[in-house]
């Protein structure tokens, strides 16, 4: 009996201490998960998770929604005029939920005055120059243009292999059922490039003492011309071409819409990989519209992130490679069934993206 006990009282020990040894063990690891997370929501070289805002229109729950899935930052669309106060109790609203604004959108910038060179143009630069200066008051990172004044989005609306709704777009029907002339002359691609380099000699100059940086898109879908005008910024050279014309500005950059560049595919001149090493290496890349699509042109249409032909994973760890601090958001949400105000979509995209973006980081470091 003595030894039978003294053999139990021995297993007992040895339990007892592998159990202390291993929970010893695991203290480290759980500790290791909650910086590995903390680091993951503020790592100050990794992308920023957002989403696109009205702030006209958002309302205090949407914004509570936002909070609740640990976002802290949004870029937002202002319309046609938004005054400073308007910019400003903005930024203080998203602040009671943690929130501010990386990027925003003024429309003035999309002028038909601008963008064709019409009569007029100074005082609609004018506008945007006073929206530059207001946003570098309230410490907002980068404002989002895009120049193609005759531009077509969609041919039509589909649902897709999973059943939700995206657009589509068909070069074949776009040339021989949409396409029409939108003015009453064709612009050239030496007329637009006229136009877009009058505006950003006038206003990157304000941009840079505001301490905001303008990021471009890329022409959605990368084809022209369309409805008799030429858009110039549906290829590498187009983009590399801007960036000389901006003294190669540490504020001029790129509002980089993997999307797009996805939908033109070989023809790009670079891929979205190499885009990301150059402009992102050169820490040129403000915003990232995170989104997928099933296929290059000539015909495409619009998927979740995980749904499409690009490599979602892969485009999220290129951006970690290169210390990309842009702040990424899921754009042209599908449509589902029952999301009338998108927060499933945006809930499934935003909960996509923050598990591509905590294993890069533990994979890349």
């Amino acid at each position: 009996m003595k030894l039978t006990k003294a053999v139990h009282n021995s297993r007992r020990d040895f339990l007892n201490l592998s159990l202390a040894t291993g929970t010893a063990a695991l203290i480290p690891r759980v500790a290791g998960a909650k910086a590995n997370a903390r680091k993951d929501q503020y790592d100050p070289d990794s992308p920023k998770l957002a989403v696109k805002i009205d702030v006209h229109s958002a309302t205090d729950d949407e914004l509570l929604f936002l909070k609740q899935m640990g976002l802290q930052w949004v870029h937002i669309a202002l319309g046609q005029d938004a005054p400073y106060e308007v910019i400003r109790t903005t930024q203080e609203r998203l602040g009671r939920y943690g929130i501010k604004i990386h990027s925003a959108l003024l429309d003035t910038y999309r002028s038909l005055k601008i963008q064709l060179g019409q009569p007029g143009r100074d005082e609609d630069i004018e506008k945007f120059q006073t929206f530059l200066r207001d946003l570098g008051r309230v410490g907002v990172f980068s404002a989002g243009i895009d120049f193609h004044p005759a531009n077509t989005y969609t041919t039509q609306m589909i649902e897709s292999a999973r059943g939700y709704e995206v657009r589509e777009f068909s070069v074949d029907d776009f040339r021989q059922k949409v396409e029409k002339p939108r003015f009453e002359r064709s612009y050239s691609a030496d007329d637009i490039w006229a136009n877009y380099t009058y505006f950003i000699k006038a206003v990157l100059p304000v941009a840079e003492k505001a301490n905001v940086r303008l990021g471009l898109h890329p022409d959605d879908p990368p084809i022209t011309p369309m409805n008799g005008v030429a858009k110039i910024f549906t290829h590498y050279d187009g983009i590399k071409r801007a960036d000389e014309i901006a003294g190669h500005s540490p504020y001029w950059g790129l509002t980089f819409c993997v999307g797009t560049w996805s939908e033109g595919g070989t023809y790009m001149g670079k891929d979205v990989f190499g885009m990301i090493r150059d402009f992102g290496t050169r820490g040129k890349i403000f915003a990232v519209h995170f989104r997928n699509v099933s296929s290059p042109l000539p015909t495409f249409h619009e998927t979740f992130p995980d749904d499409g032909y690009q490599d979602m994973y892969a485009v999220m760890k290129a951006l970690r490679q290169v210390r990309c601090t842009a702040s990424l958001i899921p754009d042209h949400y599908p449509r589902v069934v029952g999301d009338q105000n998108v927060r499933i979509a945006n809930a499934y995209c935003i909960s996509y993206m923050r598990a591509l973006r905590q294993r890069v980081i533990a994979e890349v470091g």
